[in-house]
């Protein structure tokens, strides 16, 4: 299901960039709120020690 497909996009383990940011995308989210996620996102793509923090924040923004 769609949940489970968004926990494993937001798995720390798995972690890639774009499929986190098309998931912040397809979500319901305000314009400001996806774009701060996804410079998140960004970052973490490129400092691992970012991931779960990245992760975390678009989870708790998706209220999981």
């Amino acid at each position: 299901g769609a949940m489970a497909d968004a926990m494993a996009v937001l798995d720390p383990a798995s972690f890639d960039a774009a499929k986190v940011a098309g998931l912040i995308d397809a979500s319901p989210l305000d314009d400001a709120t996806k774009a701060t996620l996804k410079s998140g996102v960004e970052a973490a793509a490129t400092n691992p020690a970012l991931v779960e923090g990245a992760v975390n924040a678009v989870k708790t923004a998706l209220g999981m």
